[in-house]
């Protein structure tokens, strides 16, 4: 087993701890004695209880310190006022690994806040893992190690398996178990993280990647912690070959609250973790079911190798066969039929199997020859690339005709297209069988359907995704900075003018129309048409308001397009000084943008943000209202290179007419997804929380940003984002 620092005293200790057991059975605080008793651990278990010399009929004592072994791993069971000192005890012993039990810390308000701050602290400095608070326990199933609190696990033998389980609920760990012992599928280990005060899934994750007794995660995340190190667990894992399959809750809005861009109203957390997962290729189910049904499936990825990635429907029972169709094409599985030379085959075999993309081989697939040449051909066929097969009653009541020909179809031909089953009825003992001679199944049609979109989904470019190397950051954030402080934005953060945001953008390389700029004091003394004349601006244009205190400036009248002369500007500027005056008098308006009037194909509007959970997130949609209406976005981790911001814009619906939709003009989309690279660079910047163009102009040669709105980050949240 290859292990690294933490992993053995982690999962495979050779001594623990049990701080706080009680001397009564019935207590919770028991459960870790008798669960590793129970299930065999063989390593040495001590128990500390200042108030007993025994506890349970074992010997007790009065700290970790007093215990004559080294202990590798140690469980806090006591109240949450003792557990610091508990702490300190294990630091001073040398222990490696602390899980604690208790609650009433980082959730428990300031003061536990403080308290957990604490023990994080204490931790890190003696180089020790932390697991939790709030944590119901570690469970290795492979040594017996089933130090934990969750009932579940009095169960009298826990199957094992080779999935390792991450968990933010404890008491999930426990489900995990006795939903897999239902469907027999076992894990190797289940961590319960609680608040992940110290150690989070990713680093957690890192720890146990490389262990060749783990062939795949199982993760219930309720948040994202230090989307960093889960990244680079994400990639250990694919590098690996490893899946990690994850069922996440708790996506709040609290980022999308803070932000002031149409993208960021657009994108809230729940987009921003899927596009952050899916971006790791991390699989992301919604069937509970599937969480632990996906792995075996997606472990066969290196099957489909250049295979296309389709589905082929293969069923002895109409009504279910399709009912996978349905569920498959819901989530945008290409489905095949049989191919030309299938298509030959099953007339020469006088096999009937229906029409279209259903293989329904109803009328004599309660055959085994003819079950068994069907699969044959079907998975030894190039065009093949999964096969789907949904079985009927007979896999509840003969299995050896409606099973045993996939099984052996299968084994004598180990390097074809990979096969997964299906049973309608309640049929484990066919189901023992399939998962016995490695052939996935799945116990529910949204389950299968859900696990095979996830393996013919296109793999994301995170391994060889290199960045462009075009922008000068350094040049960035000099005039990033020069032109916060010449806007006196403080620790408390603001929004940048538009004028003062345009010199960021332009930094990057983006472009806008000709435009003039006149600070309040210029337009008051004389009318802004003769600013106009005196700079050489052409009719028509565009006049706005310019206030960090407007960043949409068509809420509040402040912005009139398509001016044709210069008493028409006059009479502009005075009606959006009346507008912005009655809907908002508090505002400070620094002066005037003039540009000229540009015109194109179509819009798009590109955003940067700082999700709360997942860090910075580059958002690409169509202009103009309906991308709000429709959330027709395209979302990824910032930075992204070229050849990403191509793939998004590709994911946009509304950029059909773009694309030459039916005849239409071709806009030019090439320079749009250089301006969405060279925008997301700004993610490398801490100081920008959002940064938006919208609209962006795209016209046939080029494109233009008309509109810019950048937003600095409060300092509290740099601060927060730094430890």
């Amino acid at each position: 087993m290859i292990m690294t620092d933490f992993a053995q005293p982690l999962i495979a200790p050779q001594s623990v701890a049990l701080i706080g057991v009680s001397g009564d059975a019935k207590k919770l605080s028991a459960r870790p004695l008798q669960f590793c008793q129970q299930h065999g651990f063989a390593g040495n278990i001590y128990i500390v209880n200042p108030r007993h010399d025994e506890v349970l009929g074992q010997k007790a004592y009065r700290s970790v310190t007093a215990i004559p072994d080294k202990v590798d791993h140690a469980y806090i069971l006591i109240g949450t006022d003792l557990v610091e000192a508990a702490l300190d005890d294990c630091i001073v012993a040398g222990v490696r690994v602390v899980s604690i039990l208790a609650d009433g810390f980082a959730e428990a308000g300031d003061a536990g806040k403080a308290r957990q701050a604490r023990l994080v602290a204490k931790a890190k400095a003696a180089n020790m893992v932390l697991i939790g608070p709030n944590s119901m326990g570690v469970v290795n199933t492979n040594n017996g190690f089933v130090c934990t609190t969750n009932a579940a696990f009095k169960t009298d033998e826990l199957p094992r398996g080779r999935l390792a389980v991450l968990s933010h609920s404890g008491s999930l760990i426990g489900t995990l178990i006795s939903r897999g012992q239902e469907r027999n599928i076992g894990f190797a280990a289940l961590i319960s993280l609680g608040n992940e005060a110290q150690s989070c899934v990713g680093s957690i994750g890192l720890e146990l990647v490389e262990d060749d007794h783990i062939d795949g995660f199982v993760l219930f995340l309720e948040t994202m912690r230090n989307p960093e190190i889960f990244a680079t667990f994400a990639a250990a894992a694919n590098r690996l070959g490893k899946p990690v399959v994850t069922y996440m809750l708790g996506k709040s809005s609290d980022g999308q609250a803070l932000s002031v861009s149409h993208t960021g109203a657009m994108t809230g957390e729940a987009k921003a973790v899927r596009a952050f997962l899916a971006h790791h290729d991390i699989a992301e189910v919604s069937q509970f079911d599937a969480l632990f049904e996906a792995p075996a499936l997606l472990l066969k990825k290196p099957q489909l190798k250049s295979r296309p990635r389709r589905a082929t429907v293969v069923t002895t029972t109409g009504g279910g066969g399709a009912m996978l169709v349905d569920q498959l094409s819901i989530r945008g599985v290409d489905l095949a039929g049989l191919s030309p030379a299938s298509t030959i085959f099953f007339k020469d075999q006088q096999i009937p199997c229906g029409s279209g993309k259903l293989v329904d081989v109803t009328l004599a697939g309660a055959q085994y020859d003819i079950m068994k040449k069907t699969i044959t051909q079907l998975i030894n066929d190039p065009e093949t690339g999964i096969v789907v097969v949904a079985i009927g009653s007979s896999a509840q009541f003969n299995p050896e005709l409606a099973v045993k020909p996939i099984i052996d179809a299968v084994e004598e031909n180990p390097a074809a297209a990979p096969v997964i089953a299906f049973p309608l009825p309640i049929a484990k003992q066919s189901m023992a069988m399939l998962e016995a001679n490695g052939i996935p199944c799945f116990g529910s049609v949204e389950s299968c359907a859900d696990s095979v979109a996830l393996l013919l989904a296109a793999q994301s470019s995170t391994l060889d995704d290199h960045l462009d190397d075009a922008i000068d950051l350094k040049n960035v954030q000099q005039q990033l900075d020069a032109v916060i402080k010449a806007a006196a934005i403080g620790g408390d953060g603001g929004v940048l003018n538009e004028v003062d945001g345009n010199q960021i953008f332009t930094s990057l390389g983006l472009k806008g129309p000709r435009q003039l700029f006149l600070p309040l004091p210029e337009i008051k003394p004389q009318p802004a048409s003769a600013s106009v004349a005196k700079a050489g601006l052409a009719y028509p244009l565009v006049a706005k308001l310019v206030s960090p205190d407007l960043p949409h400036k068509s809420d509040y009248g402040a912005v009139v397009l398509s001016i044709e002369t210069g008493d028409a500007l006059d009479a502009a500027v005075a009606q959006m000084r009346q507008a912005v005056t009655s809907h908002l008098p508090a505002a400070n308006i620094e002066g005037l943008l003039l540009q000229e009037m540009a015109f194109g194909l179509g819009e798009a509007l590109v955003g940067l943000r700082h999700d709360n959970l997942v860090g910075p997130i580059i958002t690409v949609g169509a202009g103009g209202i309906f991308a709000e209406i429709y959330k027709d976005v395209s979302i990824r981790p910032a930075p992204v290179n070229l050849a990403t911001a191509r793939k998004m814009i590709d994911e946009v619906k509304g950029f059909a007419a773009l694309r030459g939709y039916r005849g239409t003009a071709k806009g030019d989309l090439e320079a749009l997804a250089d301006l969405v690279a060279n925008l997301s660079q700004l993610a490398n910047l801490r100081r920008i929380a959002e940064a938006e163009i919208n609209p962006v102009l795209v016209q046939a040669d080029g494109v233009l940003m008309l509109d810019a709105l950048i937003r600095i980050q409060l300092q509290p949240m740099l601060d927060s984002a730094a430890s």
